[in-house]
């Protein structure tokens, strides 16, 4: 007799044909070995009672351990023999016995009693009717694909199927038993996974391939199971979930670290199924197991800037300013600040062709829902610092209620969820919550998905005082106009956009007086201040004059208040009143309060403070000048305008200057009499001019001519203000006020050494100009004259000083001001033989520049301007 040998049935092929392996061996030793002497009906063709043949087998002897033995080869080595279990000594005569199967026609029975023996138990099931020799027997249909009602009925009543090849870990080939007469067999991708794949004969499969196809058909192949449908891949691929009584196979595969969890089908499975198999995979990341043996464990990144700030932790904070839909700045309680980005979000931007017209609104939405808010954030991880890049934390925001605020802005469309991730790279526990929100967006059309929004279209009512005056009278008749915070450029001056109008305006605080920079980190932490509690915010405003540049003056109001925000300004000692804008407002009295109240407790620009000093202070315009010891002429003046380009024009505090009062008094009284000019005044002439803020005449100089339309564009020449008037305001100068009988007192002048950063791409001069109104308009000051005439109209070049900080820093002076907080250029190239000559000044206005661009104060925000040698 042949040897006989031990072994396990991996599956069966047909009736006459069984897959063996070893015992002890592992799944993927295999051994075929075919039946002797029989020829059962073939699957692959459809023949007649092939898949109940096969079924005999399979049901039997799948899994289970048996004894076989080789009775003869073929010329291909193929072997033939038989089988012995417990309950049958040959599997041959069991499977002739139910007719299963039947005798080869070519065999010589009469001459082998075995065959002859055979042959009479195959006689008996045929004169039975059994099995393949039934009459009656029908053929099973084979449908090629599934129908949509079976799909939709799987999933509340799975499909019965049967396991027929394993192709990799994760698709299977799957026999689906529809009816009693029909059956498909078709490819499914497990649900909610991928494996890596597995060899090929043209290819070699990816690491842990192998395994997690060994283990699927270690347990599932030729096993019966049953089917729920619950989509479909982009190709067309079922996918599915295979129900068996040892376990969903996903999930083990995911525990042996031999699959990780499929992104895409997020959508399809569902957030809470993907969020179970999400934290099977993080188990096996963090044991190491198979695929993560090269992954690092769970451990806390803290942030390279911040160490208190690690992976994991919640925090509290608020938000202080929103970037774009999904980048915030947030404020935490120890008042420093920090820039996050919303972990797997991705919000519309400038570059995305498709949705750059939704950035606007994107960020307008998260603003109007956040900005201000008291939240809780989690930190994910830190995206690491890279040339472009800051290192910036990836985080979770949920509000003290819990809602998570990453899904209320997917919902509504107004960010898309990243879904191409790094092997290896964890997500946000509801990422899978996010994709489902991002489909309802989808659904909906919401945001991005719905219609393009049409272009903002914002005007600038504030670029100049020509464009701003038409709108006063409107603004002046309504109250509580309610705007944006966009900028904050002082502490007193708003940047405001009005949405509902389409405009946007610079906002100056009423009755206040700016406190300049004599101490800057007062001013600091006065516009730390106002950006606390302004920046972003809905506000409400009061509008009731507009200043000499298009700034427009009047009351902020902070969300819930009815007192101005200038009253906390001044309760903080960040501003003081200014005595005749105070006439120009209802708050007059509170301001003055506020003042008083932040002077008795020495608050800010108070704290030093002493009310006797002050009542003896003697001013002394130029007693701490003579220690400068430079050879420059020295002037007490009045400064009464700043003017287009940084000039500046000023009186002479000298005896001349004294007679100017009863001068214009005499000159007011007369001028109902002054005759109108009998023809049009060429430049330079010299006339009276209706000023139109009082309606009162004073000398002027027409500097030029517009004919469309038709008016003069003329400078006061005792004041220094510079307007356009039509011909009608125009007056003729009596000789007794002319310049011969009594000069114009306005003097202009020129900043030594520097100029204004430019107004494009970025209005940085406005600015500026804002600064040097805030550092000299109105004041008395010293002028320090290092040239006389040094351009046409432009009578010198000058240093300012202001006497209260010179009393402690007699070199400082408001030109090195400006530089410092980056409002002015140096001048580097086209020096006059008198710059050059000023060496030690420019040197120092040189490495003050230079501070300025490394800490990126003003124009120099984003980098170096200077480019074009025309702007210095």
């Amino acid at each position: 007799m042949s040897k006989v040998f031990g072994a396990k049935v991996k599956s069966v092929l047909s009736a006459d044909t069984l897959v063996l392996t070893p015992l002890n061996g592992s799944s993927n030793q295999e051994r075929l070995l075919s039946l002797a002497y029989l020829q059962a009906p073939r699957l692959a063709s459809n023949e007649k009672y092939a898949f109940e043949s096969r079924e005999l087998l399979r049901t039997l002897l799948v899994g289970k351990e048996i004894k076989f033995w080789v009775i003869y080869k073929n010329q291909s080595e193929r072997e033939f023999g038989d089988v012995s279990t417990p309950i049958f000594s040959s599997l041959i005569e069991y499977v002739l016995e139910k007719g299963a199967a039947k005798l080869r026609d070519n065999l010589n029975i009469f001459d082998d009693e075995d065959l002859l023996k055979l042959k009479q138990i195959e006689s008996k099931a045929q004169a039975k009717d059994v099995g393949l020799w039934n009459p009656k027997l029908r053929s099973i249909q084979m449908a090629t694909e599934l129908s949509s009602r079976d799909i939709e009925k799987s999933q509340s009543s799975p499909i019965n199927a049967i396991i027929e090849k394993v192709i990799s870990g994760d698709r299977l080939l799957i026999r689906f038993l529809l009816s009693d007469s029909k059956q498909a067999v078709l490819p499914i991708l497990l649900a909610g996974i991928r494996c890596p794949r597995s060899s090929s004969p043209d290819q070699e499969g990816e690491p842990f391939g192998e395994e997690a196809k060994n283990y699927v058909e270690g347990r599932l192949l030729a096993k019966s199971i049953k089917i729920s449908i619950v989509g479909e891949s982009s190709s067309g691929a079922l996918v599915g979930n295979v129900i068996h009584p040892a376990g969903n196979i996903a999930e083990k595969l995911l525990e042996e670290g031999l699959a990780e969890v499929s992104d895409w089908q997020s959508s399809i499975i569902g957030s809470s199924g993907m969020s179970s198999l999400r934290k099977l995979e993080k188990v096996a990341k963090n044991s190491h197991k198979n695929l993560w043996k090269s992954t690092a464990s769970d451990s806390k990144q803290v942030s390279s800037t911040d160490s208190s700030i690690e992976t994991g932790k919640t925090y509290n904070a608020t938000v202080a300013r929103v970037l774009s839909s999904d980048t915030m700045t947030l404020r935490l309680k120890n008042d420093s600040e920090i820039t996050v980005q919303l972990a797997s979000l991705r919000a519309p931007r400038q570059s995305d062709i498709d949705f750059a017209a939704f950035v606007p609104a994107a960020r307008e939405f998260v603003r109007s829902k956040l900005i201000g808010k008291q939240i809780k954030f989690t930190v994910e991880s830190f995206r690491p610092k890279t040339e472009q890049y800051d290192e910036r934390a990836m985080v979770t925001i949920l509000s003290n209620e819990g809602q998570n605020f990453s899904e209320f802005i997917v919902s509504n469309g107004y960010a898309s969820v990243i879904k191409g991730f790094k092997k290896g790279e964890d997500r946000p526990a509801y990422w899978d919550e996010l994709i489902e929100c991002e489909n309802q967006a989808i659904k909906s059309k919401k945001g991005i998905y719905g219609k393009i929004p049409e272009a903002e279209r914002t005007v600038d009512i504030s670029e100049n005082a020509s464009r701003s005056k038409p709108y006063l009278f409107s603004f002046q008749n309504r109250s509580k106009i309610p705007g944006i915070v966009e900028h904050i450029s002082s502490a007193n001056r708003f940047r405001i956009s009005l949405p509902k109008e389409g405009l946007r305006l610079m906002l100056v605080l009423g009755g206040l007086s700016s406190t300049g920079s004599k101490d800057d980190s007062i001013s600091k932490q006065a516009l730390e201040f106002a950006n606390k509690r302004a920046y972003q915010r809905d506000v409400h405003l009061d509008i009731y004059n507009v200043d000499k540049i298009g700034g427009f003056i009047g009351n902020l109001y902070l969300p819930g208040s009815n007192t101005p925000f200038q009253v906390s300004l001044l309760q903080n000692g960040f501003a003081e009143c200014h005595e005749y804008s105070l006439s120009q407002t209802k708050f007059g009295s509170q301001m003055l309060e506020a003042e008083r109240e932040a002077k008795s407790k020495k608050l800010g620009l108070w704290k030093n403070y002493d009310p006797l000093a002050e009542a003896e202070k003697v001013p002394e315009l130029t007693k701490n000048l003579s220690n400068l010891k430079i050879d420059k002429k020295y002037l007490d003046v009045t400064v009464t305008e700043i003017l287009e380009g940084g000039l500046v024009a000023f009186q002479i505090l000298d005896e001349a200057q004294k007679k100017l009062t009863p001068f214009m008094l005499n000159f007011h009284s007369q001028s109902a009499s002054f005759s109108p000019l009998l023809k049009a005044p060429k430049s330079g002439d010299i006339v009276a001019a209706k000023y139109s803020d009082n309606g009162k005449y004073y000398r002027a100089r027409v500097l030029s001519h517009t004919s469309s339309p038709a008016s003069y564009k003329v400078q006061h020449i005792d004041f220094g203000t510079t307007e356009s008037l039509p011909l009608s305001s125009l007056r003729s100068l009596p000789s007794q006020f002319s310049t011969q009988a009594y000069p114009g007192q306005v003097h202009i002048a020129q900043l030594s050494l520097i100029k204004l950063p430019p107004k494009q791409p970025t209005d940085y001069e406005t600015n500026a100009i804002y600064l040097l109104e805030d550092l000299a308009l109105d004041k008395t000051l010293v002028v320090a004259q290092t040239h006389a005439n040094p351009a046409p109209g432009v009578e010198m070049d000058v240093e300012l000083y202001d006497p209260e900080v010179i009393a402690t820093d007699p070199s400082w002076n408001i030109n090195k001001e400006l530089v410092k907080q980056g409002m002015a250029i140096v001048k580097k190239v086209n020096l006059t033989a008198y710059e050059k000559l000023l060496d030690t000044e420019r040197k120092e206005l040189l490495d003050l520049e230079s501070q300025a661009k490394r800490a990126r104060e003003g124009c120099w925000e984003y980098g170096d301007i200077e480019g074009d040698e025309s702007l210095i």
